[in-house]
């Protein structure tokens, strides 16, 4: 018996249909991972270079590149910031700081957080109610944080002040806001005042007054929490650094 002939259907097999379908599907799914990734062009650059090079094609010239949101510049020229260091040592001020208070305790908080190391400072450790007049106790301590200042230029100052909800309006302030400007510029005005001449673009007053409070202000208790300076102490680029060190040498 003759073996009959298999005629073939005009046209591409069905089955190539199929397989196109799952060819743009995947390539309809790779897209959407794309557009949902942060493509990292340095590293992106690398995997490139890598490819080419197992192509074959090894004529290329590498090109440097940078993080986005950084300038060459920045790149080179940034300071070192040594957040642990700068922890450890605004803890052995605030240990300092409690040798000499009468009760051996202070209530000052040292942290370090997302953009460097925050130190919270109760108002009644430094201020009298309703003044902005530092009180003489706390002088050696902020001297001590002029010295470290002084020796870490790589730390910008940020100090922030803040009250409670309850009103305030006397002769010399006419709200919380203008209270608390007060006590942050006049922290700021302490520590460049010290020997250790410090610039004042290194330092930055933000009153927040009675805003963003730590916790309610239902009580007594929750008022004083709130009742606070804190100082942050972060980094920042050395090219804005040589104006500032050429304007107090």
């Amino acid at each position: 018996m003759d073996d009959e002939e298999v005629k073939c259907e005009p046209g591409a097999p069905g089955w190539v249909v199929t397989f196109g379908d799952m060819m743009s599907l995947l390539l309809t799914f790779f897209i959407l991972l794309l557009s949902f990734a942060k493509l990292e062009k340095s590293k992106f650059k690398v995997f490139a270079l890598s490819m080419k090079k197992a192509f074959g094609v090894d004529n290329v010239t590498p090109q440097q590149t940078f993080e986005d949101g950084r300038s060459p510049v920045m790149q080179n020229n940034s300071l070192p910031f040594n957040a642990s260091e700068v922890l450890d040592d605004m803890k052995n001020i605030v240990a300092r700081q409690e040798t000499r208070s009468p009760s051996g305790k202070v209530d000052i908080q040292v942290d370090q957080n997302m953009q460097g190391v925050l130190m919270t400072i109760p108002y009644e450790s430094m201020f009298e109610s309703g003044s902005a007049d530092i009180k003489p106790e706390v002088w050696p301590m902020l001297d001590d944080v002029a010295k470290k200042l002084k020796y870490n230029k790589s730390a910008q100052v940020r100090v922030m002040a803040f009250t409670d909800n309850i009103p305030i309006k006397t002769a010399q302030f006419a709200s919380n806001d203008h209270l608390s400007a007060s006590r942050s510029v006049a922290l700021i005005k302490y520590l460049m005042s010290t020997s250790e001449r410090l610039p004042a673009a290194r330092f930055e007053s933000v009153p927040f007054g009675p805003n963003r409070p730590i916790t309610s202000n239902m009580s007594e208790r929750s008022r004083r929490r709130n009742r606070r300076v804190e100082v942050q102490f972060y980094t920042r680029p050395s090219a804005e650094w040589k104006s500032v060190e050429q304007g107090v040498e």
